[in-house]
């Protein structure tokens, strides 16, 4: 039976049948937009990203190149490619790109070209700073001002590198939240 439920499925994307490929949007989407999330991403990111994951798994179905393994097959393979392409927009030269200090030394600022803006700027982030929670001062002060990695601070609090990144990301969100309040 579960046999005819794939092949009804497959046929019924393959016809562009609106109700199945919305039902399949609404089922992998917020798994998606979760993965994402833990991952650095953003919302608009985990949409743009599912929709080309949605439009990949659709064309492959229209080729015939997708043949289900198992009961929730299609939805596993929907959710698979956009991980896949959220981790390939994670690799790539956009995200990871590094300038040199001495590429870009125009842009750097000295105390003289601070004008009044950045210094009310640097007061509301010490502002939202000191109301952080202990754990998230701890985690961005070894981050960003003694220059750790994300491994060594995972190592020094005892967590995975992921839950290190994750709560770097979750940090930093409270942070800017607190400040465009």
């Amino acid at each position: 039976m579960s046999v005819q439920i794939f092949t009804s499925q497959l046929n019924a994307i393959k016809a562009n049948d609106e109700k199945t490929l919305q039902q399949l949007y609404s089922a992998v989407y917020p798994n998606v937009e979760h993965y994402i999330l833990l991952n650095s991403g953003t919302t608009d990111q985990a949409k743009d990203i599912f929709q080309e994951a949605f439009i990949a798994m659709w064309r492959n179905v229209q080729l015939g190149k997708f043949q289900p393994q198992g009961e929730n097959s299609i939805t596993a393979y929907l959710f698979q490619i956009a991980k896949n392409k959220w981790m390939d927009h994670l690799r790539s030269a956009n995200v990871n790109k590094t300038v040199s200090l001495k590429e870009n030394h125009q842009d750097l600022m000295t105390f003289e070209s601070y004008n009044d803006k950045d210094t009310e700027r640097l007061a509301s982030i010490k502002e939202s700073y000191k109301k952080l929670g202990n754990s998230c001062k701890e985690l961005l002060t070894r981050f960003y001002y003694k220059k750790q990695s994300l491994k060594e601070i995972a190592d020094a609090l005892e967590w995975t590198e992921a839950t290190a990144k994750n709560n770097k990301y979750r940090c930093m969100e409270r942070l800017r939240n607190m400040m465009t309040k």
